[in-house]
């Protein structure tokens, strides 16, 4: 059967043994993870190759297509890493953590440890990827018609898809292992002193790696807000307006969805502070990066801001068609309000509240 048919989120794997060997199962999954994050990286590091002037948008296209053909791949692996972790910490669980000797505890303890490293380690990479796509897409976008427009817009949104999707995955197993350091807390068994240092590490490198997303997705809005810029300045038709219009809706669609995770991510580290239990001046020092964060945000709106004022230059000049008639002009100006209500769904839980049925 082609890996492309496999179903991997309704696999399982059964892990059988002792419980000793299943930690180091769960120290595997942190190696392979680590693995990934490099090669993620390495996506980013051809993109930053791509960013130069002399670059063509043929070659730049197709740059994005092999990223998200290796992007694919990753996720299928990801798919089949976090199964094997949840079924071996419910393993882990299921035997309980007095079955395993002082040394295995320990190791226990610092695997657990080592895939919330691998899970921050991914983040940032895709942090980095994430940035260097918006820097890609701003360097391209005045050598673009409006087609190349079209097919890096859809490329983009596709490669956003696909790291929702992997963010989706790392959510889940940051949630497995934060299910596992709650059992282990309630249980008569509380050793996190032993790794306290390194495990506030890990943690300070999770909000670190939100951090770096948020600043991506800034550079990437910025990309998207210069684009859109060049796409009004080619004095566009009617069906034109119309495609631009869904690929943009369809932009911020994805980029509300990725935000959602982040925010889910950030509540899920929280969730892992109080578990833990650290102490105050720990606890203070880990906020100081939550606050850092804040700064990132304003940044973000600024750049969603601008393209709500594209959108207004987009209403402005369709307003200004001679042959442009009432019901047209009524029917546009609500599409106009469709895309700010998605805009706002970046603030919002649910991610279908607002629905826009306009042809503009």
């Amino acid at each position: 059967m082609p890996m492309s048919n496999i179903n991997y989120n309704n696999m399982n794997f059964p892990i059988e043994g002792i419980p000793s060997n299943a930690v180091s199962i769960v120290g595997s999954v942190a190696d392979e993870e680590f693995a990934l994050a490099s090669l993620l990286e390495a996506q980013a590091n051809l993109l930053c190759n791509a960013i130069n002037p002399c670059i063509t948008v043929c070659d730049f296209i197709d740059v994005i297509k092999s990223i998200i053909r290796t992007l694919k791949t990753i996720i299928q692996k990801n798919n089949i890493l976090e199964n094997k972790l949840r079924e071996t910490l419910s393993f882990i669980q299921k035997e309980g953590i007095g079955c395993l000797d002082y040394n295995a505890q320990f190791e226990l303890l610092n695997n657990l440890n080592s895939v919330l490293e691998s899970i921050g380690a991914e983040e940032s990479s895709l942090g980095y990827l994430i940035d260097k796509l918006g820097k890609g897409v701003t360097n391209i976008a005045s050598y673009c018609t409006f087609d190349d427009i079209k097919q890096i817009n859809n490329l983009v949104i596709t490669l956003m898809k696909l790291i929702v999707e992997k963010n989706m995955i790392l959510l889940r197993k940051l949630q497995t292992v934060i299910r596992l350091i709650k059992f282990i807390k309630c249980s008569e068994f509380d050793f996190f002193i032993k790794i306290i240092k390194e495990m506030l590490c890990a943690i300070e490198n999770l909000i670190n790696s939100i951090f770096k997303e948020e600043k991506g997705l800034a550079e990437l809005i910025f990309g998207e807000s210069v684009k859109i810029s060049c796409a009004l300045k080619m004095c566009l038709n009617e069906e034109e307006l119309s495609e631009l219009d869904s690929l943009i809706t369809s932009f911020i669609d994805v980029i509300c969805d990725k935000k959602r995770i982040l925010e889910n991510k950030l509540s899920e580290i929280l969730t892992l502070l109080n578990t833990v239990g650290f102490s105050s001046c720990e606890i203070d020092f880990i906020m100081d990066h939550i606050k850092e964060l804040q700064s990132i945000a304003f940044k973000d709106e600024f750049e969603l801001s601008k393209l709500i004022k594209d959108n207004s230059k987009e209403l402005n000049r369709f307003i200004d068609k001679e042959c442009c008639n009432f019901r047209e002009l009524v029917d546009f100006n609500i599409c106009i309000t469709c895309k700010l209500l998605s805009l706002l769904k970046c603030g919002c839980k649910k991610k279908n509240e607002f629905e826009c049925d306009c042809n503009y």
